[in-house]
């Protein structure tokens, strides 16, 4: 704590203060006892306008009491970028390195949750191009959702680009803040290392605060050798894979040097979890808070207001009959009660602390909204129901989605659309949701006979995609649309300036 000023130029207004107070001091005009004989029922009075002048100024000066600014510990942020390109259905790994890195990625964030708040992680997918998959988040069950079904066929460009992905991971990080970049790939080349060299902050820079510099820790997910990709499906052909059929070795030594550089290190995908040294904290400085003493230095000013009209003995007399007939303390009302709740539950909410927001929550989209932070979409379904609006049905559809009832999360769609005929994601959900091919449930198959052998199931076949999933490949799509459309306008407007009349 010290004591400080908020408007110290008002201490200027000190100086006139000064010279009125010297001006009062001057010798009177009649002698003492010229005075006492002239004027005997004059008594010599206080200056209180005067006096009070003193406090009044301190006040607009703002004496205020600052607490110093304290450094937390917080966790770095964890970005993990996994590579998605058809190279990663390679079996070199069994059964593929795709599975095989889905099952590590997912050892991975149950270690990284040990307790109620695990750090933050972001998840960027790449291939032909980079797409962030999930922003950064302490609420790790969202990410758990996704990763058993991240596959390349969901990829909407197929190819090998990771310095798009460390552009994308580097943008996500606020300034200031420490973040390690955990590159899930089989291998890059030489061209590949130096791009994201060149993307690096801090790299070839003398006036650059390493503290503040991201670190990259590589994770390879390779055999070592070459080896043959598995034939391509249509689906993957469609989006315009490019790379052959042979794989080559990978270039360790070029990976190992770039994560040397760039303050990590490369390890290779093993049987158990990979032990990369541990995250970097950062150091988050709590703000300056000031306190404000300037209003309480006007509190003297009643008592000397009523010193100088009633007298001393009338204020002593005011004092006690104020102490004695003094109203009981007043109960808060509901209405404050009902405001410091929701405030304690926006704050609960904004910490992650889900639970509790949601058992403060009045209003019922919000607690809705923490019960679906929380993982139970039970109960998110339930307060939604409470409400009757676009975004009460929409957010009621989509945790349904989540609890795998699917007709009624059409039917939640569509209450919201009959309220709002153009809620864009609604109208997205719902056409999601109507292109999926239809499932029989187990009361409409035909029964088994009790003597029927059971039919062999084949083991290597895809199980259908969890409905998370189908949402975020469709995003991808929309995005890789929508990223070709701005480049070719972008082409087009290029065009134009240099000229050229052909297109």
């Amino acid at each position: 704590m010290e004591l400080i000023l908020l408007r110290p130029l008002w201490l200027l207004a000190l100086l006139p203060w000064l010279w009125q107070g010297c001006r009062r001091r001057q010798p009177p005009l009649l002698a003492p006892a010229m005075q006492a004989y002239l004027l005997p029922g004059r008594r010599r009075t206080l200056p209180w306008l005067w006096l009070a002048g003193l406090p009044v100024i301190l006040a607009l000066s703002g004496p205020a009491l600052r607490q110093q600014s304290q450094a937390i510990p917080t966790p770095a942020l964890d970005i993990w970028l996994l590579d998605l390109s058809r190279s990663m259905l390679a079996t070199d790994l069994l059964p593929d390195r795709a599975t095989r890195v889905r099952v590590l990625l997912q050892d991975m964030l149950a270690e990284a949750h040990p307790g109620k708040e695990g750090r933050p992680i972001a998840l960027i997918l790449f291939a032909g191009d980079a797409y962030l998959a999930m922003p950064a988040t302490r609420d790790h069950q969202a990410m758990a959702l996704l990763l058993p079904d991240l596959r390349p066929a969901i990829m909407p460009k197929q190819g090998s680009a990771p310095e798009r992905a460390v552009a994308l991971a580097l943008d996500q990080i606020p300034p200031g803040q420490q973040a390690r970049l955990l590159l899930v790939t089989d291998g890059l080349s030489a061209q590949q290392a130096e791009r994201i060299r060149a993307l690096w902050p801090c790299q070839g820079s003398l006036f650059c605060h390493q503290q503040a510099a991201p670190r990259l820790d590589i994770l390879l997910a390779n055999g070592g050798k070459s080896s043959r990709l598995p034939p391509a499906t249509s689906k993957i052909q469609s989006f315009g894979a490019t790379l052959g059929s042979e794989l080559p070795a990978p270039d360790v030594a070029t990976m190992q040097q770039l994560a040397s550089e760039l303050g990590g290190q490369l390890q290779w995908l093993q049987a158990g979890l990979p032990r990369f040294a541990p995250l970097p904290m950062s150091q988050t400085l709590t703000a300056h808070q000031s306190r404000d003493l300037g209003p309480w230095l006007l509190l003297p000013l009643l008592p000397l207001a009523l010193l100088a009209r009633v007298g001393t003995l009338w204020l002593l007399l005011l004092a006690a009959g104020t102490g004695l007939f003094s109203p009981p303390p007043l109960q808060a009302s509901p209405a404050s009660a009902l405001s410091t709740q929701e405030s304690q539950a926006w704050q609960a909410f904004q910490q992650g602390h889900y639970l509790a927001a949601a058992r403060r929550f009045q209003d019922p989209v919000w607690q809705g909204n923490a019960w679906y932070r929380a993982g139970d979409y039970a109960r998110a379904v339930a307060a939604y129901t409470r409400a009757n609006s676009a975004t009460a049905h929409y957010n009621r559809g989509n945790a349904l989605v989540q609890l795998g009832d699917l007709a009624a999360a059409e039917q939640a769609y569509l209450a919201a659309l009959a309220l709002e005929p153009g809620h864009q994601d609604a109208l997205y959900n719902l056409a999601l949701l109507r292109a999926q091919p239809p499932q029989a449930s187990p009361a409409a198959q035909d029964p088994k006979p009790i003597d029927a052998p059971e039919q062999a199931t084949t083991p290597d076949a895809p199980l259908p995609p969890a409905p998370p999933v189908v949402l975020l490949e469709q995003r991808l799509r929309k995005e890789a649309e929508r990223r070709q459309l701005k480049e070719e306008v972008k082409g087009t407007w290029n065009r134009a300036l240099k000229g050229d009349d052909t297109w």
